[in-house]
């Protein structure tokens, strides 16, 4: 089974618990359980899926997990109450394809402590709904970001680059050895619903860009705000993680989204009938 395959199996497994949570009314263990899966999603988002195999290899996700010695000293309590959620499923359920799942769980959680990233965890659930969606690089050109992707050992796969101010998607594979990028609309909705709402009319004006920018250096936008640009409305979105922020045009970019939404419409759309 490849990793992929494995953090699926886990994630299912989570989304079966926290069901059976809900129908019994066991709100506490309900919100653990999604948590579960925001850690999971950690994971994905910040390009560690290959990093977190190589753990898993090193121990056996088939026997009795152990509990990182890191994450039980850590002052945070919530990440150690799911620990103890996922060691109690484990003991308790008993057919082995779950038992497997609480294992990956497990040795999730261990890992992220170990690699010392506990605060970023906390961080990453606290304010994901707040925070921009993550990036963890970025690139004026292309191909400073393909030379990147090429000059890396072991590439993060899957997350997501900036390339000036448009997002990509990276991937590697393991088993064949390829790797790419392709431009992702993930920014496009934020977009849409922040310009539904409406754009401030007192929104920052500016001349360039670089004017813009040297302003939002010091005026950091939280995570986003609307600036006009030689007469342009532009959302700025602050990349706290990356200390860097990405102007994106709100009129060509809405066009864009409505066209992606439209062909995604059409490639699912059933065939007519002859």
């Amino acid at each position: 089974m490849s990793i992929y395959d494995s953090l699926v199996s886990a994630s299912q497994f989570a989304t079966a618990q926290w069901r059976v949570a809900q129908l019994e009314g066991r709100d506490e263990e309900k919100r653990l359980w999604s948590l579960v899966n925001e850690y999971r999603a950690f994971i994905g988002e910040t390009g560690q899926v290959y990093l977190f195999e190589d753990y898993l290899k090193a121990g056996s996700p088939t026997s009795r997990p152990h509990v990182s010695t890191t994450l039980e000293a850590h002052k945070d309590a919530t990440s150690r109450r799911v620990m103890e959620l996922l060691v109690k499923a484990f003991n308790e359920t008993p057919e082995p394809e779950q038992k497997r799942s609480a294992s990956v769980l497990i040795h999730l959680l261990n890992f992220i402590a170990d690699t010392g990233q506990l605060d970023a965890l906390e961080d990453y659930v606290n304010n994901r709904l707040e925070y921009a969606p993550l990036a963890i690089a970025c690139f004026t050109k292309r191909d400073e970001a393909e030379a990147w992707l090429r000059g890396l050992a072991e590439p993060p796969s899957p997350t997501h680059i900036l390339i000036g101010d448009e997002y990509y998607r990276v991937w590697s594979s393991r088993e064949d050895n390829t790797r790419g990028m392709y431009r992702d609309f993930v920014i496009e909705p934020y977009i849409e619903e922040l310009a539904a709402r409406g754009i401030p009319p007192s929104a920052p004006s500016f001349k360039t860009h670089e004017e813009a920018g040297a302003w939002l250096k010091i005026h950091p936008a939280a995570p986003f705000a609307f600036v006009s640009v030689a007469g342009e409305h532009y959302l700025a979105v602050h990349h706290k993680r990356l200390t860097h922020h990405s102007l994106h045009p709100v009129a060509s970019s809405l066009m864009e989204w409505e066209e992606k939404k439209r062909a995604a419409e059409r490639e699912t759309a059933p065939e007519d009938a002859d």
